[in-house]
């Protein structure tokens, strides 16, 4: 039996499942943060009490600071919830949702996680299995320490070989995602496995997953090697072969090659958030930089995924460098991935971005286009003023 479902077994209280089962599954888990809270305080039935306290977390990263008086009056309440029901909320610019969960509680091989956000599958970079619900979904989740989930089939990608230089593992992903059988790997559970994925770093793998959610997948984490699916794999990617990726408008799914773009005109770069805030992020978008300034109509966002990369970076000097050569350097979360402060497009910009979504109007106005690539290729662009192939 495959590792995940005899992790859906051992949390339903059962000896085997299959695909297509329904099931109610006990969670290790249960996320939530101020994108989605309004729905779930208001579905919060009164007098309901949270089964688990400390395996309840929510974060304030999405509208933090509050950009709006009714986004500041949502963190009260939220705040106020968490008081009440003496669960985790990280309130103080400690990070973006999925950083936080690596960094505080990291996720344990088949740790079963329920989250009302569309990424949560991030944490499958520890080997969890991670669903994401809609925020009414999760009051339930909340309220009983359980989630009703419907077995998946499983989608295996297996990766062999190493990245060459200069292919970061976003890169990877953005590959996985171009090769996919779309159809298949709808609601089905992507697993990958190989020694391309296991030899990549915790700030690697976190990338790769964090790309889960895009490819409309249930569920998606990295097998642990001692639990590898010895069965042929759906799709099988040869490490070395990768070349520099793009994702153009107005999908994740319409990937080419970074080359093919090149001299493409830009006017901001975006990187940071859950999908590209870690140190290794920074240090690459430092490579892509390679000691040149911003060029002088571009905009270089960076946000640090949480406040302790933040401190990393400026231990090593890092956020001084990049304040040097024209980047401004925003609040620990989300930033403007989320489309909803800290750096909006406007009609006519055009952004690369290492972030995980491009369609239409996610960063603000539907007609600004948006491109996600690698941190390094984005601090090649940004110095340029256009794209540049490595």
């Amino acid at each position: 039996m495959h590792f995940i479902y005899r992790r859906l077994a051992a949390a339903a209280g059962r000896v085997k499942v299959e695909a297509g089962e329904a099931l109610r599954v006990g969670i290790d888990l249960a996320l939530g943060h101020d994108g989605t809270a309004e729905k779930v305080l208001a579905h919060w039935p009164p007098g309901g009490k949270v089964w688990s306290p400390e395996k309840v977390v929510f974060t304030l990263d999405h509208l933090l600071p509050a950009p709006t008086v009714d986004a500041r009056e949502l963190h009260r309440r939220l705040w106020e919830f968490g008081q009440e029901q003496k669960i985790h909320v990280f309130s103080r610019g400690e990070g973006v949702l999925h950083q936080v969960i690596a960094e505080k509680f990291t996720p344990w091989p088949g740790w079963i996680i329920a989250g009302a956000d569309g990424h949560v599958a991030t944490s499958g970079a520890f080997g969890a299995v991670a669903f994401t619900v809609k925020p009414e979904e999760l009051v339930e989740v909340l309220l009983t320490g359980t989630l009703s989930v419907r077995v998946p089939p499983v989608y295996t990608v297996e990766v062999e070989g190493r990245l060459p230089e200069g292919v970061t593992p976003r890169d990877l992903a953005l590959e996985v995602i171009r090769n996919l059988d779309r159809e298949r790997v709808q609601g089905a559970a992507l697993v990958f496995q190989g020694e391309g994925v296991w030899s990549l770093d915790t700030a690697g793998k976190m990338a790769l997953c964090n790309l889960i959610g895009e490819t409309g997948a249930a569920t998606g984490l990295i097998i642990p090697p001692e639990e590898v699916d010895t069965e042929e794999p759906d799709l099988k990617i040869e490490a070395a072969s990768l070349k520099p990726l793009v994702a153009c408008p107005p999908s994740p799914f319409n990937v080419r090659f970074l080359k093919d773009l090149e001299g493409l005109p830009i006017t901001q770069g975006v990187v940071g958030g859950c999908s590209s805030g870690r140190l290794e992020d920074m240090r690459e978008l430092l490579v892509g930089l390679n000691g040149r300034v911003v060029y002088k109509n571009v905009t270089l966002l960076v946000t640090p995924a949480s406040r302790d990369i933040l401190t990393a970076m400026e231990r090593e000097g890092i956020t001084r460098m990049l304040r040097d050569q024209g980047a401004l350097i925003l609040p620990p979360g989300c930033g403007p991935c989320p489309g909803k402060h800290l750096g909006l497009l406007a009609p006519g910009d055009r952004v690369l971005a290492a972030t995980v979504r491009n369609t239409p109007g996610r960063m603000g106005a539907d007609t600004a286009e948006i491109y996600l690539a690698s941190p390094r290729a984005v601090g090649a662009a940004a110095a340029a003023g256009y794209v540049v192939s490595p």
